[in-house]
């Protein structure tokens, strides 16, 4: 039976639940035919690392990735537990993994959820004006990769998608604001924040999108949250920088609404 978290995931990441796929963002989860299945955690992070970090359609040789996985283990017992894992997944179903000699690698029809997101925030981040339906869901770029998994092949890519997913979110932000969708904008800037409080780019892109539908006061109330929640944290100061841009966004009557140093 699906749970209720994993039931929300497959709604928001795709129109079809047919054939195997993967659920890598906010936990694991790996669906066949629209049903959960059971793995194992070795067997769940084999096939999470066929999927992270490379390209998953490039065969990995079996005694590379196996000494990888179990780096404290002899060959010959990673060897043994990656067979163990290989054979776990293809129970679940053969279509998940790809082996031939002694290479394995994602089998071709399993779509990872964790990759959609990532061309989601491509198209965002790209030159294109354009803002296809599909790509304002705020959802998936506010998850984290595997969260609670502190395996060491994996901490780099965590970071890489979170970063990369704050980047599209405020992109996001920035091209709803652009087509007038002001709440929706508020929405995407509000989700950056609460992925990241600190970051100030973030905040940066909340403001715009009050100054856009011009809330004046909403904008200087963010201000000053922002302000204060930086000093209480680190001791410092927004930059001149974040300064100059809400300039740049409410013209000189803002600024002066603000408080802002000129």
């Amino acid at each position: 039976m699906v749970s209720s978290d994993v039931s929300v995931r497959v709604r928001l990441g795709t129109r079809t639940a047919r054939g195997p796929r993967l659920l890598l963002l906010g936990g694991f989860a790996l669906l066949v035919d629209g049903r959960e299945m059971f793995l194992p955690a070795n067997a769940q992070r084999v096939l999470a690392r066929l999927c992270i970090g490379r390209n998953p359609h490039l065969p990995q040789p079996r005694s590379i990735l196996a000494e990888r996985m179990w780096t404290e283990t002899s060959a010959e017992r990673a060897q043994a537990n990656l067979r163990t894992a290989l054979w776990r997944i293809r129970q679940a179903d053969t279509r998940l993994v790809a082996t031939v000699h002694d290479y394995v690698q994602l089998g071709s029809q399993v779509r990872v959820d964790v990759d959609e997101s990532l061309a989601q925030a491509e198209r965002l981040l790209s030159d294109d004006k354009e803002l296809a339906t599909e790509d304002t869901r705020i959802e998936p770029l506010t998850q984290d990769l595997l969260p609670g998994w502190d395996d060491d092949w994996l901490l780099l890519e965590q970071e890489r998608v979170r970063q990369i997913h704050l980047h599209a979110l405020e992109a996001l932000s920035a091209r709803l604001r652009a087509h007038g969708r002001f709440h929706r904008a508020v929405e995407a800037a509000l989700a950056a924040v609460a992925v990241e409080p600190l970051r100030e780019s973030a905040h940066n892109a909340l403001i715009a999108a009050h100054l856009g539908e011009g809330n004046v006061a909403e904008a200087h109330r963010q201000y000053r949250r922002y302000e204060q929640l930086l000093w209480d944290e680190l001791r410092l100061a927004p930059s001149h920088t974040f300064e100059q841009l809400i300039a740049r966004y409410g013209q000189h009557k803002i600024q002066a609404s603000l408080g802002l140093r000129t």
